[in-house]
């Protein structure tokens, strides 16, 4: 009965993210190394309701890629050929996210990072300052 419950779940899951391919191994891996970092990065001040928040935040985006695979499903329904690059890019957008923020919490680490790094992490954060101020 329980090799019968998880087919299932396997099933409905794999309906509903299109699949598993090498974009959601890379996000998976990114989403787990970014956790971990960000626990390291704020050590002295890590807290339940942070923690659970950067839960709902990577659960939140495997909800965008689930929303993005079913958008797919209805254009190719309706005969649209062009609609597979919607999973993918949300899942690349997703992962250069999650690019950024690994940049963040190794700053914060105090690692040295290369300049060209260190200048792509002002332009986002000075980018996103701009887009809350608003």
């Amino acid at each position: 009965m329980e090799r019968f419950f998880v087919s299932v779940f396997g099933g409905a899951l794999s309906f509903l993210i299109g699949g598993w391919g090498l974009l959601l191994t890379v996000l998976l891996v990114f989403n787990i190394l970014d956790f971990l970092t960000g626990m390291a990065a704020n050590w002295g001040a890590i807290n339940s309701k942070r923690g659970y928040q950067g839960i709902i935040k990577k659960g939140m985006m495997w909800v965008w890629i689930v929303v993005a695979n079913l958008i797919y499903l209805v254009l190719l329904d309706q005969g649209f050929t062009v609609g597979q690059i919607i999973p993918d890019a949300v899942a690349i957008l997703f992962i250069l996210n999650e690019i950024v923020s690994l940049g963040e919490n190794s700053a914060k680490l105090g690692l040295d990072m290369p300049g060209p790094v260190k200048r792509a992490l002002e332009i986002f954060n000075n980018h996103e300052k701009e887009g809350e101020s608003k």
